[in-house]
């Protein structure tokens, strides 16, 4: 499936920066300036480099510290820990990240393959969408999207989370209908440096990220470990090898948004304590694939250390794994009443994710059966799965975190209480100050309709 080897996709991302010339925004993104009067195979790799960045960047960084899973040593990281998270720290991120960045190439792409006949593009775009709208209202809830890319209209309105969660699902059912179709007049080929075109595997992708949806929504819909079951019967990502990953370069401006980031700010990022006392009570081997003891803390990143499986420059970034798919199998079967089924997949994602960081168990992690109630099993599962999310899905943990109350954190008592007035793990995130000075009325809407917008009020989907 790897028929696009490394030096390929290095220099395909050297060919983005080409087509696409601007400024050096880092690891949050490519270039919000990019053009869009390109054929939809030159927005493609721009779309899937910038998902991917997305994925691992300041957003990843400052959820991974709100979840602990990460801690900051220094500088700004450094007041991720103690929940100094105002309207600045993440506006890049929402505008060249996300709006103007991922989700404008993927509404360009949807709207050119419609012009071009090339609905393998589209589909692949619709997932991307998806995708990065997800990260959007799990961040925020109240997003814009209806309106949001209509360029006759610079003041959009907010959708609330429940429709941003019907839109994701549509997008992804659309999506399936596309890459069902004939290729159509520009096959997609080169251009996907995820899965070089293969529309069964961007098929079972879309299913895989349905029943992660579905599954993010146990608190408002009560069916949907069934509906998560059902998807992921007609057939999803199969084993580690066909995850869809996006593999970086190995230079530091086309790096994994880890490696880049520590590169640039050395020893700021750590493995956070909550992580590690779970791995060391367990002496999971997993703890030296993550970080790397230096200082008295474990860094994500040391250069040249090639045993840290996220902290290298080409280090993988999968859009979701197959530990993940076979979590999910095992919490939608908990939560049915199927224990059996539910024991044999918790056990099936961690080896599965340990044989990915090429270790191996040297203590047994136990299974579920041999707890005595639900929420006891519900917790372990979570636990695992929260080792196994490090380096790629942070946002994940944080949405685990918030529907279930596992891994059970103790938030920072020495928080600062500006922006978090209840002292607890942040439940979401300050809407940015771009959207205040330009789009103020809407989105004063949106603060009412969710009745605040500080770190302690809950979105729609995670409210108890």
């Amino acid at each position: 499936m790897r028929e696009l080897t490394k030096k390929y996709i290095q220099a395909k991302l050297i060919l983005i920066s080409l087509l696409f010339v601007g400024c050096d925004f880092g690891d949050t993104n490519i270039d919000p300036t990019r053009r869009t009067d390109v054929d939809v195979n030159l927005i493609l790799p721009a779309l899937e480099a910038q998902t991917a960045r997305n994925q691992g960047s300041i957003g990843a960084r400052v959820t991974g510290v709100v979840i602990q899973q990460y801690k900051g040593t220094d500088a700004q990281p450094e007041a991720y820990n103690n929940y100094q998270l105002d309207e600045n720290v993440l506006d890049t991120y929402w505008r060249t990240g996300l709006y103007v960045g991922a989700m404008k190439d993927a509404r360009v792409i949807i709207e050119k393959s419609k012009e071009k006949n090339t609905p393998h593009h589209s589909g692949i775009a619709k997932i991307l969408m998806a995708y990065n709208l997800g990260i959007a209202t799990s961040f925020w809830g109240d997003v814009p999207y209806s309106t949001a890319f209509d360029e006759n209209n610079e003041k959009a309105t907010y959708d609330t989370q429940e429709e941003i969660y019907q839109t994701i699902q549509t997008l992804l059912d659309d999506a399936i209908s596309d890459l069902n179709l004939p290729a159509g007049d520009i096959a997609v080929g080169d251009d996907d440096l995820i899965y070089g075109g293969n529309a069964a595997l961007w098929i079972g992708t879309a299913r895989a990220l349905k029943a992660r949806f579905y599954m993010h929504l146990v608190k408002r819909d009560p069916d949907a470990s069934t509906k998560a079951l059902d998807i992921l019967s007609k057939g999803t990502i199969f084993s580690n090898e066909v995850e869809p990953t996006f593999h970086f370069g190995i230079e530091q401006n086309a790096a994994n948004p880890i490696a880049y980031f520590g590169e640039d700010r050395s020893g700021q990022l750590a493995m956070g304590d909550h992580l590690l006392a779970m791995l060391d009570a367990e002496n999971d081997p997993r703890k030296d694939k993550y970080g790397v003891l230096s200082g008295g803390n474990y860094l994500l990143y040391q250069r040249d250390n090639k045993d840290l499986y996220y902290g290298q420059f080409e280090s993988p970034m999968p859009l979701i794994t197959y530990s993940e798919i076979l979590f999910i199998k095992s919490e939608a079967n908990l939560r049915n009443g199927n224990l059996t089924a539910a024991d044999n997949f918790f056990i099936e994602a961690v080896n599965a994710n340990m044989e990915q960081l090429g270790v191996s168990p040297t203590t047994p992690i136990g299974n579920l059966s041999s707890l005595p109630t639900f929420e006891a099993q519900l917790e372990r599962l979570i636990n695992q799965k929260y080792i196994a999310l490090f380096g790629h899905g942070t946002l994940e943990a944080w949405v685990d975190y918030k529907r279930t109350g596992f891994p059970q954190l103790v938030p920072n008592p020495n928080a600062s209480p500006s922006f978090d007035p209840s002292g607890v793990v942040p439940r979401r995130y300050i809407y940015p100050i771009t959207e205040r000075t330009t789009n103020g009325n809407n989105l004063e809407v949106a603060i009412t309709n969710q009745n605040g917008h500080l770190l302690d009020v809950d979105t729609w989907a995670f409210k108890n």
